[in-house]
């Protein structure tokens, strides 16, 4: 009792100490449920969006899907007040597992470009796919609605890139509906790989897939709980970072969980009966979705999704089978559910895309002393007002200590045990902007 006491209070004065900007609550309370609900009746219309499906049809398959949604992006482009730029990455995709034969695959979205000409080449990259499935993966001709795979994580591209149109972020923000997921994660690898040829410093990524459904195949229904998945040690880590990890112990603080644990963070702040849970795994067992392409790329990627899944109404082709019925269908999509997750991911993002550079070094000391000694290096932006300290016992999964800190390079905190806690260091602006906490990367 005494434990879960004091763990309740820590994250009282971690609340306490939060900051709500009425930019970001601006743009969180224009999300709009009805919007989510009509993006995915029309992609349930095609039929099917089967990344082999057809493409010369103007009402059925992929093609019919995708001129649709450039049609989409290109309206929310042209509003007035509107800064997003149409954004399409189209490329063949040769022969490979479950693609028989060289295929487009068109990945279409909006950017949002960067103001901070310093930071010209960083960006935030959200991703839904808007292809979808049925029994058969190979099935290119067989209904699938894909209403919740992934249709909700397409209308949430949509509908955060129409709330967002016109904010004017220091770094770019990618709304991205991508292509080739079901078939093997094809059209995020290839958007991965042209950022990191392109020199883009993606931040963080993160993939909206599966989050529109509230009630599980065993009846469990659940409309206020979702799941942050992220990977603890990078895909691509390298020897010295290894060595650094083993060091510090930091197996649970790569930059990938860092950014499940903001997304966790901001979200909640904004979002009143929500809770986003930080799995401790890179997705569910034996599956995945596109995050996984940019973490391949050494980027920071989490993936959204709902807490409870029916597997009734996933990679299942729509039928009844005594009594029982099967299939991706736009009745089980929950758009109050699904707003509440883009509201989350609004608040994240928004404050993200707005924050100030991170700081640079931050070296740990201390080690067997009582005392916490930190040193770090500020970047050159005159935006940064602020710091903030988190803190969280070694045992912890979420930060449980935020403290405030002027513009310094440096801190000792007596009577604090390195050995015990973990910490990260965040840059924050005037307006309560704050940047993604960055952990440790050397030793004193």
């Amino acid at each position: 009792m005494r434990r879960v006491a004091l763990l309740l209070a820590l994250a009282s004065l971690l609340a306490a100490q939060e900051v709500r900007s009425p930019r970001v609550e601006r743009l969180v309370a224009s999300v709009e449920a009805p919007r989510l609900q009509a993006t995915v009746a029309n992609l349930v219309g095609f039929g099917t969006r089967h990344t082999l499906s057809e493409t010369t049809s103007p009402h059925r398959g992929i093609g019919a899907a995708r001129t649709w949604l450039a049609g989409q992006f290109a309206d929310l482009a042209a509003l007035p007040g509107s800064r997003l730029r149409p954004f399409e990455d189209r490329f063949t995709q040769p022969a490979a597992s479950r693609i028989p034969a060289p295929v487009e695959i068109v990945n279409v979205g909006a950017v949002l470009p960067g103001i901070d000409p310093v930071r010209a080449k960083e960006a935030i990259v959200l991703t839904g796919h808007y292809d979808s499935r049925a029994t058969d993966v190979m099935d290119a001709t067989s209904d699938a609605p894909g209403a919740d795979d992934d249709g909700s994580g397409t209308a949430m591209m949509l509908e955060l890139a129409r709330v967002m149109a016109a904010e004017r972020p220091a770094v770019t923000v990618y709304f991205v509906a991508v292509a080739g997921e079901e078939q093997g994660l094809y059209g995020s690898t290839h958007l991965a790989k042209r950022l990191k040829a392109e020199g883009v410093d993606v931040l963080a990524m993160l993939s909206v897939d599966i989050a529109g459904n509230t009630e599980g195949e065993n009846g469990v229904k659940d409309n206020v709980t979702a799941r942050l998945w992220s990977e603890g040690v990078p895909a691509g880590e390298t020897p010295e970072a290894r060595r650094l990890r083993l060091a510090l112990g930091t197996e649970n603080d790569g930059r990938s969980r860092e950014w499940a644990r903001y997304v966790k963070r901001l979200g909640e702040r904004y979002v009143e009966n929500l809770d986003l849970l930080v799995m401790l795994r890179r997705d569910r067992i034996a599956r995945g979705s596109d995050h996984m392409s940019f973490t391949a790329e050494g980027y920071p990627a989490a993936c959204l999704r709902e807490a409870q899944e029916h597997y009734d109404r996933q990679h299942q082709d729509v039928r009844t089978v005594e009594g029982r019925a099967y299939g991706d269908d736009l009745a089980h999509f929950d758009a109050p559910y699904a707003a509440k997750l883009a509201k989350a991911l609004c608040a994240a993002v928004a404050t993200l895309a707005a924050a100030p550079a991170p700081v640079k070094d931050l070296t740990l000391g201390g080690a067997v002393s009582p005392d916490t000694r930190l040193r770090w290096t500020l970047p050159a932006d005159p935006r940064i007002k602020g710091l903030l300290l988190f803190r969280r016992r070694a045992d912890g999964v979420t930060w449980q200590r935020l403290q405030r800190l002027p513009v310094s390079d440096h801190l000792v905190i007596p009577d604090v045990v390195p050995d015990s806690n973990v910490f990260a260091l965040a840059t924050v602006d005037a307006e309560g902007n704050e940047g993604l906490p960055v952990g440790p990367t050397r030793l004193e």
